[in-house]
């Protein structure tokens, strides 16, 4: 585990904390082309990015598919250690819902995510996003 994350209390409980993102990210490696926007949603405070032992995820939020919810999006997740999607789940569902959120979506462009997620997620119209309920519904 990182250091600086030894004693942290994570958000929501988790064991992911806020992280600084202009001292993280010239630290990040294998950044996919379009991760700029990751950043800059963090610069103007639209996003928050989370660090935790096994990788990092940027998650903002947006208006949901039903009128008057939010969606959680993640923008970015970086893996550092194998495993990391289904450490990390849990923990952007919780923060999600305590940020308010009733959906959490991500978008990839990698093939195979069908095939990864559980049965919880959908794919959207589109094919390359995908979202879920936070409780499950």
């Amino acid at each position: 585990m990182d250091d600086q994350l030894q004693g942290l209390a994570g958000a929501s409980g988790t064991d992911y904390v806020i992280a600084d993102h202009e001292r993280l990210w010239p630290t990040l490696e294998g950044l996919p082309k379009d991760a700029d926007q990751a950043l800059l949603a963090c610069r103007q405070g639209r996003a928050l990015m989370f660090q935790g032992e096994r990788g990092v995820f940027v998650l903002s939020l947006r208006a949901g598919h039903n009128p008057g919810t939010l969606e959680a999006f993640v923008l970015l997740a970086l893996a550092s250690r194998h495993g990391a999607f289904d450490h990390a789940e849990p923990a952007v569902l919780t923060i999600a819902r305590d940020l308010g959120a009733t959906t959490v979506a991500f978008r990839s462009v990698r093939r195979g995510w069908a095939r990864r997620l559980g049965a919880a997620w959908k794919p959207r119209a589109d094919g390359t996003e995908f979202w879920r309920w936070i409780n499950g519904r």
